[in-house]
């Protein structure tokens, strides 16, 4: 990253007590674990599928999918939709905490730290004063070739519930 590049805006969230930022352009909205139906023969993270105003999409929990150890949910837990490469998707997390601007000098690369492949999702490391959010790029980590076995057929509108 380059000190000249114009900071970007990140929501952060929490997992497994560390803190993590997407970029928040990608971010449509943040909701409370509501009912989510669980899909057969789908990979462990998927938590399966929710109805977002008539729309279904599919709810990953990132901290299985990130090799977490899976909890209860709790009144922090929140599921972030975003904007994916399938279309929108629902992350579970263990909490969001804010949204904090990074310029190009307060980003570092992703150090070797193992398989390059595995951690392909990182964009980097945001320094903050005492701290480190790992950035990820969620375009990646919900790309269609991780996802492809567990959308749903195309958009399929049912009715809102009263």
């Amino acid at each position: 990253m380059t000190s000249d590049t114009k900071p970007d805006k990140y929501l952060t969230f929490v997992l497994d007590a560390q803190e993590y930022g997407i970029p928040i352009a990608s971010v449509i909205e943040i909701n409370r674990v509501g009912e989510i139906a669980r899909v057969p023969q789908t990979p462990v993270f998927v938590a399966g599928v929710m109805n977002l105003r008539g729309q279904v999409i599919p709810v990953v929990n990132l901290r299985v999918k990130f090799g977490f150890e899976q909890v209860p949910y709790n009144r922090e837990t929140c599921i972030i939709v975003v904007d994916g490469e399938c279309g929108q998707v629902g992350m579970i997390v263990d909490g969001v905490t804010r949204v904090v601007e990074l310029a190009g000098s307060q980003i570092d690369k992703t150090p070797t730290m193992g398989d390059e492949g595995q951690l392909s999702f990182i964009l980097g490391l945001g320094k903050l004063e005492t701290s480190v959010v790992i950035l990820v790029n969620v375009v990646e980590v919900l790309s269609r070739a991780n996802m492809a076995k567990v959308m749903p057929p195309p958009v399929v509108a049912l009715p809102d519930a009263a």
